[in-house]
């Protein structure tokens, strides 16, 4: 998927030419997926910015009518006895398809020292849905998936201004947004909104007599998903302080860029320093045998 959206899309902006669309395409298809080079991690953003965008307007078009968008207590108020619209039920599986496919593709993804963190993310992610959908908290879902897409959005969009060049106040204009929406988002309304609902007001609208914190009550399913939501939060706390180094970065050096691993151009630079000083010591052994013949 990634060849067929990312270079397609490439050839709609005038970046790659129309007649070498296929090519690229068998070539990414056929191993270009497996190699780190600049093309794959440009391709891997634009795969999941478009995908970011479509889930997220697709959630806007099935929660705008819906009540718990705005009131989380609704989220809790009748349950279990919630219906579930066909609407609902396709945002559900195309957002679970989704998190399975960035879970399998982790696997090729180019790896940058936060690898293992997303991937417990994704599979927390999958935990969620999986459990949330049997027991039929699927409001609460809607608003966690919705809550994340945003500054994922933005956040990819800006890694591919960031890989086409643009000027340096460009990507730092994208990463000012993105960081609003981070903390508006992740550490503002993800915590104190359905975070604390969850703690606060899921037990006495669900069952008077439930105590979330006792946790030999029965039934543990809500609390253990309240638990993974929670564990979500530590991961937000913890991609919070990669950003802030990003921050610090940007101020001291003047652009934002990814602190999880070398840049592209830094990455390339030190391949070639490498390719370089294997033939310089190559030439100088010959020199030294060629030498040692003459004398």
């Amino acid at each position: 998927m990634q060849s067929f959206f990312g270079i397609s899309v490439g050839v709609l902006l005038g970046v790659i030419p129309r007649h070498e669309r296929n090519k690229r395409i068998f070539e990414h298809l056929t191993g270009g997926f497996a190699r780190y080079t600049r093309s794959k991690r440009i391709l891997e953003c634009m795969f999941r910015c478009i995908c970011y965008i479509l889930l997220f307007g697709y959630g806007l078009f099935v929660l705008w009518d819906k009540s718990w968008l705005i009131d989380v207590k609704q989220c809790w108020i009748g349950y279990p006895y919630h219906p579930v619209d066909s609407s609902v039920w396709w945002y559900y599986m195309l957002e679970t398809g989704f998190y399975y496919s960035l879970l399998f593709g982790s696997i090729f993804d180019v790896r940058r020292s936060d690898f293992w963190q997303l991937v417990f993310h994704h599979i927390i992610t999958i935990f969620l849905l999986s459990i949330s959908w049997t027991i039929n908290f699927v409001r609460v879902g809607t608003l966690v998936l919705i809550s994340h897409d945003i500054s994922d959005i933005i956040l990819e969009a800006g890694k591919l201004v960031r890989y086409y060049g643009s000027p340096s106040f460009v990507t730092n204009s994208f990463f000012f947004v993105f960081l609003i929406s981070w903390f508006a988002t992740r550490l503002g309304y993800f915590p104190f909104v359905l975070l604390r609902s969850g703690f606060q007001d899921a037990a006495a609208l669900i069952q008077p007599d439930y105590n979330i914190y006792n946790i030999f009550q029965i039934p543990f399913a809500p609390r253990f998903i309240i638990l993974m939501i929670f564990a979500l939060l530590c991961l937000h706390v913890f991609w919070t302080v990669i950003i802030m180094r990003i921050v610090i970065r940007s101020i001291v050096v003047g652009e934002a860029a990814d602190v999880r691993s070398d840049s592209e151009e830094e990455a390339e630079k030190e391949t070639i320093a490498e390719k370089k000083k294997l033939v310089k010591t190559k030439k100088e052994r010959d020199t030294k045998t060629a030498a040692k013949k003459t004398s």
